[in-house]
């Protein structure tokens, strides 16, 4: 068992089932999670054949996977893209009523008998959403459909927003990489909007740590020292109500299952050990800088799953001496940037890291470590091309690589469900 992986019982445990997807967040007009949409490797364009229809009862409509129960309990919808086939034999309803959107094809969507299907399943509470043709401005489906797709490559409005807003349908484009093709899309009139944009940096000019951000660092510090000194680390964390609170919350919850109660910092480090407990005072501190904003927490979150995935990528290939525990540092700092809306460059040198790390963060072309960056993009981005392509050139094996990815997503998502950690 390694020093960050406590109990077996994680939320999915789906690498170890030959399933693998992952989930891309669907953000409004004011950069609110609107809800997520499931990416299944498999098959390029949705997970609508991942699940024989016994396994879509017991496994999707459950969404224990990627810990989607608590997104839709906050009012988050599920994406997931159905073929005409899975519509006409009911795999759709898998997804709970008054959550599921269920993507299909613009071609799909025409069939008689998919069409028919569709609106019996918006009547039962299901939001429909269909993929435009590349360019097209098909007003017609405006009233088949809760939601229009397009890909903001090809993404075309003319008119469409007008009909849009008088049936209330609502425009989503898809591939949006950067802020301001952010509010390109929408002063074109899109209303929601997914793609890796939402984890580029928005410095905000003249913006500077706050104190409390500054101790937090500072604990950081303390924590990565090559000698650190347990007495002064316990002194500076037992005071720090929100850090201590948080932490011993989480080592006293059900999932860390340890048999006595922790009630002090010295106790933990006496209990757990150092190497241990540094694991989830890192996790810790990071949802705390990230605050109450779900933006913000899916930012730590995602920082989390990255961490853990370079950490179990290490540990597995001997690549170029990378250190697992270095690497997990690479990876929780990573979104540091975009958490605080400060530049990289500038949190960067406060960081307890050396040069050759803090220039991966600032993502110097140069970087031996930027080739983990991509292939992390690849993931999170649903680019399966990309991925099957960087793992061959990379020495890796695609199924090895895809098993590491879903064991660091459901760690991530396993302690943020825990009690007090997105509070």
């Amino acid at each position: 068992m390694s020093a960050t992986q406590e109990k077996s019982g994680s939320p999915s445990s789906n690498a170890q089932t030959g399933i693998f997807f992952t989930k891309q967040p669907i953000l409004d007009k004011k950069r609110r999670i609107w809800g997520y949409e499931l990416l299944g490797a498999e098959l390029r364009e949705g997970i609508f054949n991942v699940f024989s229809q016994q396994e879509s009862s017991a496994s999707l409509a459950s969404t224990a996977y990627l810990g989607l129960q608590g997104a839709m309990e906050r009012g988050k919808k599920v994406a997931v893209a159905f073929d005409a086939k899975s519509i006409l034999d009911g795999a759709p309803y898998a997804l709970p009523p008054g959550h599921g959107v269920l993507r299909v094809l613009a071609g799909a969507a025409r069939q008689p008998e998919v069409l028919e299907s569709l609106q019996d399943m918006r009547q039962q509470g299901y939001l429909v959403s269909i993929d435009l043709d590349p360019g097209s401005v098909d007003q017609g489906l405006c009233a088949q459909a809760d939601i229009l797709v397009q890909d903001f490559a090809s993404a075309r409005v003319n008119g469409l927003a007008e009909q849009a807003a008088q049936t209330k349908t609502q425009l989503l484009v898809r591939g949006v990489q950067s802020i301001e093709q952010f509010e390109k899309a929408r002063d074109m009139g899109f209303t929601l909007y997914q793609g890796g944009f939402f984890k580029e940096p928005e410095p905000m000019p003249g913006r500077k740590l706050s104190s409390s951000h500054v101790s937090r660092i500072n604990l950081f510090q303390l924590m990565e020292s090559e000698d650190p000194d347990f007495k002064k680390l316990a002194a500076v964390i037992g005071p720090d109500v929100s850090i201590s609170f948080r932490l011993l919350s989480y080592l006293n919850s059900p999932f860390f299952g340890l048999s006595r109660k922790i009630q002090s910092i010295d106790q933990a480090i006496a209990l757990l050990g150092w190497n241990k407990l540094k694991t989830w005072l890192r996790a810790v501190i990071i949802a705390d800088m990230a605050g109450q904003e779900e933006v913000p927490q899916e930012l730590a979150a995602l920082s989390l799953q990255r961490a853990r995935f370079f950490e179990l990528l290490s540990t597995e290939y001997d690549w170029w001496g990378f250190q697992p525990n270095t690497l997990f540092l690479v990876g929780i700092f990573s979104l540091l940037d975009v958490i605080l809306g400060m530049q990289m460059k500038d949190l960067a040198e406060k960081l307890p890291l050396d040069p050759r790390l803090k220039a991966a963060l600032c993502r110097d072309a140069k970087s031996e470590y930027l080739p983990l960056f991509n292939l992390l993009s690849a993931f999170e981005d649903g680019d399966w091309e990309s991925l099957e392509t960087q793992t061959r050139q990379l020495g890796l094996e695609l199924e090895q690589v895809k098993a590491f990815h879903a064991q660091a997503r459901d760690w991530s998502e396993a302690f943020f469900s825990q009690p007090n950690q997105a509070q």
